[in-house]
């Protein structure tokens, strides 16, 4: 049997690529992201830690909490999670694609198997 729709065959594919190069740069997205904002944390909660003590204060605040560890555990997280499921959508279309292509491919084969019993 002849091959078809190598257009779609084409686009199936790039989805599916689109959807791998996202999953990837999504973890390294969120690994960065954590790495900067820990990095980031520690200089800010230094500097408001010597600001706080000109001030009197010696708090640092939500400012010193979401620039450190947890805040960028919090936001590398849900870069994973939103990233994740785009690039599971992505090739998930992708793989739809081949599926319809492949039900197509199956009903042509039964009808020229069926026409060839008559």
């Amino acid at each position: 049997m002849e091959k078809k729709f190598k257009a779609l065959r084409f686009v199936g594919t790039i989805y599916k690529v689109i959807g791998i190069i996202a999953g990837v740069l999504t973890i390294i997205g969120s690994l960065g992201f954590c790495l900067i904002s820990i990095l980031g944390g520690s200089v800010i909660n230094s500097v408001l830690n010597s600001v706080s003590n000109y001030g009197g204060g010696s708090s640092s605040g939500p400012a010193g909490l979401f620039g450190g560890i947890l805040g960028g555990f919090i936001i590398g997280g849900i870069i994973l999670l939103y990233g994740g499921i785009t690039s599971i959508t992505l090739y998930a279309l992708g793989e739809g694609i081949y599926l319809f292509i492949g039900i197509e491919e199956n009903t042509r084969t039964t009808a020229f198997l069926l026409q060839q019993q008559k």
